[in-house]
């Protein structure tokens, strides 16, 4: 190390110039570049004398030269004059001008939110246990399904027995299919108002399936599901449907409600018409080619089956999947919100376009609003409520300002329908849901023009509000379900005023039957309702506001009775309600007297109450089908039930005489 030391300080102390040190770095780099090892270094050093060099000092000495060639050089400063000092300038301001361009617009693209894709009209079936095949429309076989597969308009489906299925629609909509069922989709389209609906009909043959529907009113998209002998419509509903060759078809309402129309069984004739609400379930029997519908209310042990309980917790999971990803996706479409630095940016670019937008162009006006409730939502999602009732405020008042300039176009499906969608998945467990709603109810009134629609349109919003109460009650939020029972009753229609103005006696008949049947519904709710709270403690204060709103709701029907009855003398007629267990022994008459020679009748009544006749219990129902009979079948009953009584007489006097005989032998004990 001394060695070196003496022969450096040897060296000539130069001041080598800017371009010697610049050719030297270049050089330097090269000889790098060229050499990976540190060959070439200890060559280097070795140029200076015939010294040692330790390796410590040829790792120090490389970390110093390595840092002196990355060192920049300072800057020469030119003085420029003149025609260079004018172009130096003006290169500046187009650079600086051309980042300010490409920043605004990269900010003005982030604070105004993004186009989020939504889903195609892609649809799949997903088996979850067991084994399904599908044939589709194009093809002749059979194809087994493990996993997952595309579905379309036409495709067969059965799942296998001890299997079950769910068809995924694109609508978010989901049907599960139970063991043992056939199943085919006649119907599959986007609804021409909103990509995220679907126009859907499907065929159920044999099985159970539950539906959870997910669709809002536009004028197009609905589920319809059709069995042998029914028609059932239904729009963010949810129900199950059981249905079996020889057996009644069986229907529960869960959730919302359903449009029955029972068929006649050989020609698929309509017979009937009926609306199931929720908590209800009904029954069709086939009698003497008839359909006979029997209805009743879900009881506790209904919903405790397993089937009922599994697909109740699935629903549960996807709404709250669906919940999830609908508040992200608003979340990008409303981009900045309000209170943040970039938000005056947001707006004056909205501004902007309002100004070079014409008067009788309303897109950016429907942007904009939607971009408002958008923000609203977002907002009481975040916990933001104040700044979300403003943001819900000016919805409303951009809504009135295109109210105002509409023209024929249907504004529902652009202002109202995009958010109703997102909020049928959404779980009403909060005020702040109630209002976003509430906004959407008021927004379809004020867009409504002619007096009918919009008395029909109050009508039906009073029955959502009933339905959201329903839904807030059963999850214990007692707050939210007063303020939308309030809501409802503050509500006020001059239905039956606007119908009593209509000249055509047809359309007033079906104005006068859609109050009804609505009027109705409200009643249906509102008794559920109580019932509901009857299984409830200390809610005597929500119970007093459903009590007070079914003598208003009762007070409507027969004051809407009275001014239809003269219309339709019809409705005056006291419908006789047939209980399931008469709906099955008409049935079960109708079934033995399918034969007209004797024989065939006791074959009949053989095979349909073998179980019965064996069992010294069933006398009395025995009694009562005796009872519909005549002839020889009445006598053939007749003799089987007094063989039966015998048979019971006979087992009565034995277990009394092994009573005698136990009691003999515990005395002699």
């Amino acid at each position: 190390m001394d060695n070196l030391d003496k022969e450096l300080h040897r060296m000539s102390k130069i001041e080598p110039s800017k371009g010697f040190v610049k050719a030297s770095k270049n050089r330097l780099m090269q000889q790098i570049a060229l050499h990976q090892n540190e060959s070439w270094f200890q060559a280097f050093l070795k140029k200076l004398g015939k010294v040692n060099v330790p390796e410590d000092f040829m790792a120090i000495a490389k970390m110093r030269l390595m840092r002196s060639i990355t060192s920049r050089p300072q800057p020469i400063k030119v003085k420029l004059h003149g025609y260079a000092l004018f172009l130096s300038y003006t290169k500046k301001a187009v650079a600086s001008t051309m980042v300010m361009l490409i920043a605004v617009t990269s900010t003005l693209f982030f604070v105004e939110g993004n186009s989020v894709v939504v889903a195609s009209d892609d649809s799949y079936l997903e088996v979850i246990s067991g084994s399904a095949s599908i044939k589709h429309a194009d093809l002749i076989a059979w194809e087994d399904i493990n996993e997952l597969i595309e579905v379309q308009e036409g495709d067969l489906i059965k799942v296998e027995e001890g299997s079950e299925a769910v068809v995924h629609f694109f609508d978010d909509s989901e049907l599960r299919l139970g063991e043992n069922s056939e199943f085919l989709i006649s119907q599959l389209a986007v609804s021409p108002a909103f990509g995220r609906q679907a126009v859907i009909e499907v065929f159920i043959h044999t099985g159970t399936a539950w539906v959870q529907t997910l669709n809002v009113e536009d004028g197009y998209a609905g589920f319809t599901l059709n069995t042998r002998d029914a028609i059932l419509t239904a729009q963010n509903g949810t129900f199950n449907v059981a249905t079996d060759i020889g057996e009644p078809t069986s229907i529960f309402v869960l959730n919302n409600k359903i449009e029955l129309t029972s068929l006649a069984a050989e020609t698929r004739q309509a017979v009937d018409n009926l609306r199931l609400s929720a908590n209800e379930k009904a029954s069709i029997y086939t009698v003497s080619g008839r359909p006979v519908v029997t209805t009743d209310t879900i009881t506790q042990q209904d919903q405790s089956n397993s089937w009922v309980q599994n697909n109740l917790r699935r629903d549960h999971e996807h709404l709250t999947a669906l919940r999830e990803s609908g508040i992200h996706r608003i979340t990008q479409m409303a981009g900045t919100l309000p209170g943040q630095m970039l938000y005056p940016i947001k707006q004056a670019k909205e501004r902007l376009k309002l100004v070079l937008s014409s008067n009788s162009d309303l897109d950016v006006q429907i942007e904009i609003a939607n971009r408002r409730l958008n923000e609203a939502i977002v907002l009481f999602e975040v916990g933001e409520l104040q700044k979300g009732r403003e943001a819900l405020m000016a919805y409303q008042s951009m809504a009135r300002q295109i109210a105002d300039a509409k023209g024929n176009e249907k504004l529902a499906n652009r202002l109202i329908v995009p958010h109703q969608k997102v909020l049928t998945a959404e779980l009403p467990n909060d005020i702040s849901t109630g209002l976003v709603k509430e906004a959407l109810h008021q927004t379809a009134e004020i867009l409504t023009n002619d007096p009918i629609e919009l008395e029909r349109v109050r009508l039906a919003n009073s029955v959502q509000r009933l339905q959201d109460v329903t839904i807030l009650v059963e999850a214990g939020n007692t707050d939210a379900a007063k303020e939308r029972l309030t809501s409802h009753q503050l509500a006020i229609s001059d239905a039956l005023a606007v119908a009593e103005e209509i000249e055509d006696e047809e359309l007033k008949k079906v104005v006068l039957q859609e109050i009804l049947a609505l009027r109705q519904e409200e009643l249906t709710l509102l008794d559920s309702l109580s019932e509901m709270l009857a299984r409830v403690e200390n809610q005597i204060e929500l119970m007093a506001m459903v009590e007070s709103a079914s003598e208003a709701a009762e007070e409507n029907i027969e004051t809407a009775l009275a001014a239809a009855i003269p219309l339709m003398p019809e409705l005056e007629t006291t419908v006789t309600v047939v209980s399931p267990t008469e709906a099955k022994m008409v049935a079960l008459i109708d079934k033995i007297y399918i034969y007209n020679s004797w024989e065939g009748q006791k074959n009949q009544i053989a095979r349909l109450l073998k179980n019965e006749l064996e069992n010294p219990a069933s006398v009395d129902y025995l009694i009562s089908v005796k009872n519909n009979l005549e002839g020889r079948a009445f006598d053939y009953l007749n003799v089987r039930i007094l063989q039966l009584k015998k048979k019971a007489d006979f087992q009565k006097h034995k277990a009394m005489q092994r009573k005698i005989e136990r009691s003999k032998r515990l005395r002699e004990v």
